[in-house]
């Protein structure tokens, strides 16, 4: 929330309970082929497992068992946020033996990592 400008809020949620939800129903996913339960899954997968910050914790939660965001896979580097690239990274082998990096952030950092960043 470092660089946010403006919060708005109908204050239930977060400043009632101190717990941060992910509504899956609002997922939007552009992608063809993609659906929402890969996009949770990556999400978690870019979230740190142990000392969760609250972000992490709501995005994990999602998971039937959050043992999932790392199952079947073998984790080669993990960058935690920093408040320069504002984002996090997990690059990881999957069972076939091919590399993925998955990350979660700011929007602006998110989108100078895409291919097709001028088309979006």
């Amino acid at each position: 929330m470092a660089g946010m400008d403006v919060l708005c809020s109908d204050k239930t949620g977060t400043l009632t309970l101190n717990k941060l939800t992910v509504d899956k129903e609002m997922i939007e996913v552009f992608a063809k082929g993609v659906g929402k339960d890969l996009v949770v899954l990556m999400a978690a997968r870019a979230s740190r497992m142990e000392n969760q910050d609250a972000i992490d914790c709501a995005i994990v939660s999602m998971l039937a068992d959050p043992k999932e965001a790392r199952a079947g896979i073998k984790e080669v580097h993990f960058l935690p946020f920093n408040p320069t690239d504002k984002r996090t990274a997990l690059t990881y082998i999957d069972g076939a033996g091919n590399m993925h990096r998955v990350s979660k952030g700011a929007p602006e950092q998110i989108l100078n990592l895409a291919q097709n960043k001028a088309e979006i």
